[in-house]
């Protein structure tokens, strides 16, 4: 099947716009990351569906899923996951998030752990040390108290933004557009300009509230609270040039995670299933095919 036809599923909150490729293979589940879609995991399809059934979904407010009428915070995109997960019939499935994505993830997996069988994090980090914690949870209460009473207005602005999706379509494809906001996530542009194009298309047009709500959930403390109830086999999957994760925040969050792997990739950036596809997909390949690492482990590089 092909993983560039996009499906569109009714859950209870509302349709879901999903890409899958199936042949009767153990389910790995995908959530891209903040201003991304499904699109995102192309190459994912191509390195893995030998070893499994893939589904990726577009999270409302990105790529094809429209955006929701209520708030959607870290944890109602989770009962989200869920809920996708239920109506496509997977009692259990591997899954792998992206960035915002990841957290999404982990807070899937803590809640619903007879669910997850592995847990694959890629290009994730916490705050280093309880400074940037105390910040990062303070500004998070700020600005959710200040979304709450922005959001009608916001919403209002929705229709008026779509007419606008024309122009944003046009001005995205602009070489120098999105070659420049490109440099801001990657190390090194593909050789496939097509894939960023299309790429910074669709975050130019990622619905500003479902953006914004994203942004303001990357700081809620729900993650941490997750962290330390999760014993899902864990892979987190990081870049030593990551200009939004750096390594030392992936570090700070394997060092709370109990049952851990982690693979740090060179020379790469923000989206290491783009921009390095096989080495990316090789570490994945080897977590999916090995035997789940023993709950009271934690295997980091310099150990192994």
């Amino acid at each position: 099947m092909d993983f560039s036809t996009r499906h569109r599923l009714t859950l209870a909150d509302g349709p879901v716009v999903y890409r899958q490729v199936t042949t009767g293979k153990p389910p790995l589940l995908l959530i891209h990351g903040w201003g991304g879609s499904s699109r995102h995991w192309q190459h994912t399809a191509e390195h893995l569906s030998d070893i499994r059934d893939l589904y990726a979904l577009d999270l409302p407010g990105h790529g094809d899923t429209p955006a929701r009428p209520g708030a959607t915070g870290p944890e109602t995109l989770a009962d989200l996951v869920i809920d996708f997960a239920d109506r496509l019939g997977l009692d259990r499935f591997d899954l792998n998030g992206h960035s915002w994505g990841a957290g999404v993830a982990i807070l899937v997996a803590a809640r619903r752990p007879e669910r997850v069988d592995r847990l694959m994090l890629t290009s994730l980090g916490i705050a280093r040390n309880a400074l940037e914690r105390l910040a990062l949870t303070q500004t998070y209460h700020q600005m959710n108290l200040a979304l709450s009473l922005w959001r009608p207005w916001l919403a209002m602005s929705r229709p008026w933004i779509a007419l606008s999706r024309p122009a944003i379509d046009w001005f995205g494809a602009q070489p120098l557009v999105y070659r420049a906001i490109a440099a801001h996530v990657l190390r090194q542009l593909p050789a496939d300009e097509e894939t960023v194009r299309v790429g910074v298309r669709e975050f130019l047009s990622t619905d500003p509230l479902s953006a914004l709500e994203c942004a303001i959930g990357a700081g809620s403390p729900a993650f941490l609270t997750a962290l330390e109830t999760m014993a899902t086999p864990t892979l987190l999957v990081h870049a030593d040039a990551d200009p939004v994760m750096p390594p030392s925040g992936a570090h700070a969050l394997a060092a709370r995670i109990r049952n851990v792997r982690e693979v740090c990739l060179d020379d790469c950036g923000h989206l290491p299933m783009i921009e390095q596809p096989e080495a990316y997909h090789r570490a994945i390949r080897e977590f999916l095919t090995t035997t789940a690492l023993d709950p009271r482990s934690s295997t980091h590089p310099d150990a192994r």
